[in-house]
């Protein structure tokens, strides 16, 4: 008989086999557990509830609908880096074990269809917080307050997986809204746009050009991240991008917040028109 192994190789078993099962679709961790226990290994208990918590609390999992779970852009991207760990570590298991590794046929096991309903609700959410935030800095500014600009920028990706391109773009706005204060000003604010975007609203002081040059810093700071993203990680290599930028200064003709994001919108799409 053998011993199951520590917890410690276990979870690290299962954190690899969770991220790989859920890359075709989400899936019910019911079913996940026991098609792998199905293959009757000598792993710890326990260890498959500790890489499955460990992974939702890093966002590499989602909870879905129906009780199952999906992998995150973030999780796709995990999901490579751990492949070439495992890759790296079985030639040398192997050879201490002198054996050659064939690879083991997977279980079926039976169950219901999960059908996943991708809600926009997120996004949706987003883009509200996004106009509250111009409405109210529309407000100030008419009560006598500066006059703001608002910059939009938006990275359209290219990858060979949809997968690695929802990684790239998850990446990068989070990298841009992480340095956001140090990069554009500590008077900014800045969103997310859409689904693949980021919003900059920020005061206007004494340059009245500040949202194009803003616009300008959004463009080279999202392409300088995939530019280094498509060099530093093999999974992103190959993949093309180009990032749009667009800008509008409130002046006191624009009455609206939705008038205003309209005319940056105007000009997101005259800068993909330059770039085309």
């Amino acid at each position: 008989m053998v011993r199951p192994a520590a917890t410690g190789l276990a979870t690290a078993f299962y954190r690899l086999y969770l991220l790989d099962a859920l890359a075709p679709e989400p899936a019910r961790p019911t079913t996940l557990l026991a098609k792998i226990a199905a293959e009757q290994l000598p792993l710890a208990s326990g260890g498959f509830s500790r890489a499955l918590q460990a992974l939702l609390d890093g966002g590499y999992l989602a909870p879905a609908a129906e009780g199952a779970v999906a992998l995150t852009p973030l999780g796709a991207a995990e999901r490579m880096a751990e492949r070439e760990r495992w890759k790296k570590v079985l030639p040398t298991a192997a050879r201490l074990l002198s054996e050659e590794i064939t690879p083991r046929p997977a279980p079926v096991v039976s169950e219901p269809v999960v059908r996943y309903r991708a809600a926009e609700v997120a996004e949706s959410y987003l883009d509200r917080v996004l106009l509250a935030a111009l409405r109210e800095r529309l407000a100030q500014a008419r009560d006598g307050g500066r006059a703001f600009a608002l910059v939009l920028g938006v990275a359209d990706v290219d990858a060979p997986a949809e997968a690695t391109r929802r990684a790239m773009v998850h990446r990068v706005i989070r990298a841009t809204l992480g340095g956001s204060q140090t990069i554009f000003g500590g008077d900014t604010s800045a969103f997310r746009y859409g689904d693949a975007g980021i919003a900059l609203i920020a005061p206007i002081v004494a340059d009245a050009t500040r949202g194009s040059h803003l616009a300008a810093l959004v463009r080279a700071r999202m392409d300088e991240l995939l530019r280094a993203m498509s060099a530093n990680v093999r999974a992103f290599a190959g993949a093309r991008w180009r990032v749009r930028s667009g800008a509008a200064t409130w002046s006191i003709e624009i009455a609206t917040s939705g008038a205003l994001l309209r005319i940056a919108q105007d000009a997101l799409a005259t800068d993909a028109s330059a770039a085309a």
